[in-house]
């Protein structure tokens, strides 16, 4: 009996041991996923913050980033001073903003579907954001197709594709 209950205590005592380091394992993973999201969701605040302050954009639904060259752009959705739906694009240097009524141009969704029609066969679109190339605010669309990345860069006005990069 003695030897029977020895037992049972050495196996809860091993038991709380390794549940211990398991529920240790875990807290330690979130805080480090945690702490690594933090610069992301700092710049994507200070882009809201530039926005706001600087091009009088309001009521903000949605920031995000695009990134296809030498710097990001990220994009905030809202309402101008005009109370009409815009973008402001904020440079990824935080120097240059530009805002754009959203009917002066095609929408993030319409910009997808086009970049969709351009990569044949099953692909997703993970991102789509507005950013200036050549002067010109272009939607840059993520699309991926299997293990391949393509980079849909679409004009914002019209709709018609600039460029397509296969990585």
């Amino acid at each position: 009996m003695r030897e029977e209950r020895k037992r049972r205590i050495l196996i809860r005592r091993w038991l709380s041991w390794i549940v211990g380091i398991l529920l240790a394992l875990v807290v330690a993973f979130v805080v480090v996923v945690y702490i690594a999201k933090l610069p992301q969701k700092h710049t994507l605040k200070t882009a809201t913050q530039l926005a706001e302050q600087h091009a009088q954009i309001h009521d903000v639904q949605r920031t995000y980033k695009a990134d296809v060259g030498k710097q990001p752009y990220y994009t905030v959705v809202g309402q101008n001073s005009s109370n009409k739906p815009a973008y402001a694009v904020v440079s990824g240097d935080w120097k240059h903003i530009q805002v754009m009524k959203q009917k002066d141009g095609i929408t993030a969704e319409e910009a997808s579907a086009i970049a969709q029609q351009h990569v044949k066969g099953d692909s997703e679109v993970t991102n789509a954001g507005l950013l200036i190339n050549k002067k010109k605010p272009t939607w840059a669309v993520t699309i991926q197709k299997g293990n391949q990345i393509h980079y849909v860069l679409i004009n914002f006005k019209s709709g018609k594709l600039i460029k397509k990069i296969n990585l």
